[in-house]
């Protein structure tokens, strides 16, 4: 019986969960980071540069001087943000995230001195030594984030 529950489970989305199917990957981009480039930035400039309106994250390594990023502080409905600044060696163990209307979200991991941490990426992170990425870009219907009712951006169909 906890089989077959565990299976079902596997197999049921959770109540109100939406998936969007249909689409493939139409290019990768794989994009080296020197020492002082701006994280987010460069990612939002492949993204413009390469047309990507729907996409992913894929992967990432390297190490940062600086991070800025930011977290939820509250299970109020709509949400409150709170944000940090770092400013030490950080290895990068992740970034991942959806590019929609041609916006990323993106959260990262990172271990400093002091253990890991992270939250969702904002603009001026810079690259201790180097930084690679994987970008994929998507074909097949679009996606975009509208606003629902607590202002939360949530994946729509375009």
């Amino acid at each position: 019986m906890r089989i077959v529950l565990f299976l079902l489970l596997l197999v049921l989305p959770c109540a109100g969960a939406e998936i969007f199917g249909g689409a493939e990957i139409a290019g990768l981009y794989r994009v080296r980071l020197d020492r002082g480039d701006l994280l987010l930035e460069t990612i939002q400039d492949v993204i413009q540069q390469n047309g990507i309106a729907d996409g992913a994250v894929l992967t990432a390594a390297g190490s940062l001087q600086e991070c800025t990023f930011h977290r939820v502080k509250s299970l109020a409905e709509k949400p409150e943000q709170e944000f940090s600044t770092v400013k030490e060696p950080m290895e990068i163990l992740n970034i991942s995230g959806l590019i929609a209307g041609g916006e990323p979200h993106l959260h990262t991991t990172l271990s400093g001195a002091h253990g890991a941490f992270g939250g969702h990426l904002e603009k001026g992170c810079r690259v201790l030594y180097r930084a690679e990425l994987t970008i994929a870009k998507f074909s097949g219907t679009p996606l975009a984030r509208v606003p629902n009712k607590a202002g939360v951006p949530v994946l729509q169909r375009k």
